[in-house]
C-alpha cells in the first residue's frame, strides 16, 4: 500500500536500551521504510542533522538528552514529523506534556512488538495521507493560476467572479479526489470540475467559464 506512492518512510528509533532498539528495528524495517537505530540522544540530533525522517520513536527517559528534548527539536527541523514516544516510567502527567509538545502517541515499556507496530502502521499512514494532501494542494493551486489566466482572457465573454479555493469552509484535501487523480486530458478536466462545483469549491459562472475553455481547447485540437 504505502510502495504506491513511490516514496519511502525513513524512520529513525532511538533508545538507550540497546536491546530494545534492535529488536524494534528488526521488526519494522523494510526495503519501503528504512529504519536507523541511534542509542542516545546526542547521536540522534546528529542524525537528524544529517538526515530527513518522516517518523521518531524515542525513549523518554534517557542520559543528557531525553524523548522530550528531542521531540522539540525534532519538530523545530521538520514541524510535519510524527514522534511516538515509548517510556518504562509511565505517568499521566508525562503522557499529557508528550502529547502537548506534539508527541503522536504514547506506548508504555514493556510493550508487545504487535501493539508497537500497529501504531506505526497507523503513523505512515497518516505519512501517506499528509503526502497525496500536499500533491492535491499543488494540483488545485495549479487550477487557480489557471483560472486566474481565464479571468485575464480578453477573448472570454463570461468573467470569472470569484475563486473560492480556499475558503473558510474548504474540506480536507484528502476528500477532494480518489487515487485516480485527474490527467491532462481534458474529459478528465472536466470530471474533475464537476466534482468541485458538486464540493461547493466553484460557483455555477466558474464553472460554466472553466469548462466552455476547455471544450474551446477540445475543438481546436480536433
Amino acid at each position: 500500500m504505502h510502495e504506491e506512492l513511490g516514496l519511502q518512510t525513513k524512520i529513525l528509533i532511538v533508545d538507550d536500551d540497546k536491546t530494545i532498539a534492535d529488536v524494534v528495528r528488526d521488526h519494522i524495517s523494510a526495503p519501503e521504510r528504512p529504519v536507523d537505530v541511534c542509542y542516545d540522544g546526542l547521536s540522534a540530533i546528529e542524525s537528524i542533522q544529517k538526515n530527513f525522517y518522516d517518523l521518531i520513536i524515542v525513549d523518554l527517559v534517557m542520559p543528557k538528552i531525553g524523548g522530550l528534548d528531542l521531540l522539540k527539536y525534532a519538530k523545530k527541523i521538520n514541524p510535519d514529523i510524527i514522534v511516538i514516544i515509548i517510556t518504562g516510567y509511565a505517568s499521566l502527567e508525562t503522557a499529557i506534556m508528550a502529547i502537548r509538545e506534539g508527541a503522536y502517541d504514547y506506548i508504555t515499556k514493556p510493550f508487545k512488538l504487535e501493539e508497537i507496530r500497529i501504531v506505526i502502521e497507523n503513523a505512515i499512514d497518516k505519512i501517506r495521507l499528509n503526502r497525496e494532501n500536499r500533491e492535491l494542494l499543488k494540483k488545485l493551486q495549479d487550477a487557480y493560476h489557471e483560472l486566474m489566466a481565464l479571468k485575464k482572457d480578453k477573448d472570454e465573454d463570461e468573467k470569472i467572479e470569484s475563486i473560492n479555493f480556499f475558503s473558510s469552509n474548504f474540506p480536507s484535501l484528502h476528500y477532494l479526489y480518489n487515487n485516480n487523480s485527474p490527467s491532462n486530458n481534458h474529459i478528465d478536466k472536466l470530471q474533475a470540475l464537476s466534482s468541485l462545483k458538486e464540493r461547493g469549491l466553484l460557483t455555477e459562472s466558474e464553472f460554466k467559464s472553466f469548462k466552455r475553455h476547455l471544450l474551446k481547447m477540445v475543438s481546436l485540437e480536433g
